[in-house]
């Protein structure tokens, strides 16, 4: 047995032994509460397969299938997610009027009509409007709805435990549909063809991706109609109601009348809270993070077609980002809460979008740099265990990207919690609904500029052509290296904004 044998082994022994000790502490944690919770989480898990794999795939579909230019395809996608953020506001309305299981209903079967139609037709028109809309609807139901759902079928003791299961098994499904965009793409290759449709027309490899997505949004289906709407959880145990009881009013108009209040009521909340200066303190704060996830954002828009234009048919993009992600943040995340449980937010985010800034810059240095690696144990545990890439293939720079993907996962392991942490903590006693939901403000205006910038990075500097030589490919790092960078130096820089927001919380709960 090789040294590198060795190392897999203990490595996979020690993963196995923590996966055990996870799996049992929840099963005890969790073990009392009502079916509906672990199908829920199941539910979440099959949905962001699908998701992951489908969002890998957006851009290239839009650009190859539809005919969308680079800038036109990553606004598009930019756009299209600002809407899902907006749909979200209205969800909960929805739920209280039609209840749990209908309403994620309602998503799924969005969800399958948005991903048919993208398999079926590539008219932007008909993308747009049979497509992408639905799709929207279904994803902005699935997140606040299902977090309802592991809510009502949970205690409060056992919340945390769930809510904990709900993020690994999210990272986890990302994983599984980062593995299946390469798997997919590994058998049918890039820009290819797959097959002819009598009523589609050609089918792309990209609309195949999708449409084993559609698949996997049929087991969702099935799912979720295994849940019962009349079951809760309560903290004396499950709570069954009559049947009587647990209907729910389920008419257009009251729905209607649902999404007029929230409207109504968000239009108030908007002049209410801005009025407030401490408001104003709030949002600044928030918006210095923007930065770091718009250059979180560019690993869905712009690193599948970078990779596939730099490496060529076949790269392992979905492996580099969709697996390795996930997978670091899963077993990191509750790590470092852990350990930095006493440490405030501030320095946490500080340390967490620095780590994640300061690691893009690897991918601006020039391969040759990681080309000792190659013969390594290191490189052969990339690429010969991991990505299963022939000797030709075996390029320096897939080891550049995957020390940089690493680096910044583990400073996203950091930051990101604390993200939703500290709009929690610097939310006023009272107005803590107000100021979670107004603080998804920035981050629209994040969207808004992450779709164009990758169509801009991509158009100027991974622009296809029949060399297929890319000479600058480094300056699109070198921008999101910036971009991210904003956001640690901001923060160093208008550290007294931070201390502020805190002070003036303090004299709030006092």
């Amino acid at each position: 047995m090789s040294g590198l044998d060795l190392f897999l082994v203990v490595a996979a022994a020690i993963l196995l032994a923590g996966f055990v000790a996870i799996v049992r502490s929840y099963s005890r944690g969790l073990g009392d509460s009502p079916r509906e919770l672990f199908l829920v989480l199941l539910g979440k898990f099959i949905e962001y397969s699908a998701f992951a794999a489908c969002m890998l795939s957006f851009v290239l579909f839009l650009n190859f299938d539809v005919g969308l230019s680079d800038v036109a395809a990553g606004s598009y996608v930019g756009l299209w997610m600002v809407l899902i953020s907006a749909l979200m506001v209205l969800v909960g309305a929805v739920c209280d009027v039609v209840g749990i299981k209908k309403t994620l209903l309602i998503g799924v079967v969005a969800l399958l009509i948005g991903r048919i139609s993208l398999v079926l037709t590539d008219d932007v028109w008909l993308v747009s409007l049979m497509g992408f809309v639905p799709l929207a609807l279904g994803v902005a139901i699935a997140g606040p709805v299902l977090l309802v759902a592991v809510k009502r079928f949970t205690t409060e003791a056992g919340a945390t435990l769930a809510f904990g299961l709900y993020v690994t098994l999210l990272n986890l499904g990302f994983a599984v549909g980062g593995w299946i965009f390469d798997y997919v793409r590994g058998i049918y290759g890039d820009y290819s063809i797959v097959t002819t449709l009598p009523l589609a027309g050609d089918v792309s490899v990209y609309q195949v991706i999708i449409a084993v997505s559609f698949g996997i949004t049929i087991i969702q289906l099935i799912v979720i109609n295994l849940l019962r709407d009349n079951v809760e959880m309560t903290e004396t145990g499950i709570r069954v109601l009559p049947v009587a009881a647990s209907q729910v009013r389920s008419s257009i108009g009251a729905v209607k009348s649902a999404l007029s209040s929230v409207i109504r009521d968000t239009g108030q909340l908007l002049v209410d809270v801005m009025s407030e200066r401490r408001f104003w303190w709030f949002i600044s704060a928030l918006a210095i993070t923007v930065f770091i996830r718009i250059a979180s954002i560019q690993f869905l828009l712009t690193f599948p077609t970078y990779g596939i234009r730099f490496f060529g048919d076949g790269a392992q993009v979905g492996n580099l980002y969709g697996v390795l992600n996930p997978l670091v943040i899963v077993f990191l995340t509750p790590l470092f809460a852990i350990l930095t449980v006493n440490f405030r937010s501030y320095i946490m985010l500080l340390v967490g979008s620095a780590i994640s800034a300061a690691s893009i810059w690897i991918a601006t240095l020039s391969p040759e740099t990681f080309a000792p690696l190659v013969d390594t144990g290191f490189g052969e545990l990339v690429f010969e265990r991991w990505l299963s890439l022939p000797a030709s293939e075996w390029h320096p720079f897939y080891l550049s990207l995957v020390i940089f993907i690493g680096l910044f996962s583990v400073g996203e392991a950091i930051w990101a919690p604390r993200v939703m942490q500290f709009t929690a903590e610097i939310a006023p006693p009272g107005k803590e609904g107000s100021y979670v939901a107004l603080s998804y403000l920035p981050f629209f205006l994040g969207q808004l500029l992450a779709g164009p910038l990758s169509g801009l990075l991509l158009a100027n500097y991974m622009q296809e052509n029949a060399s297929g030589s890319y000479p600058e490919h480094y300056m699109v790092w070198v921008w999101i290296g910036l971009i991210a960078a904003l956001t640690p130096l901001a923060m160093l820089t208008f550290r007294r904004l931070f201390r502020r927001v805190e002070e003036d919380l303090t004299v709030l709960n006092h």
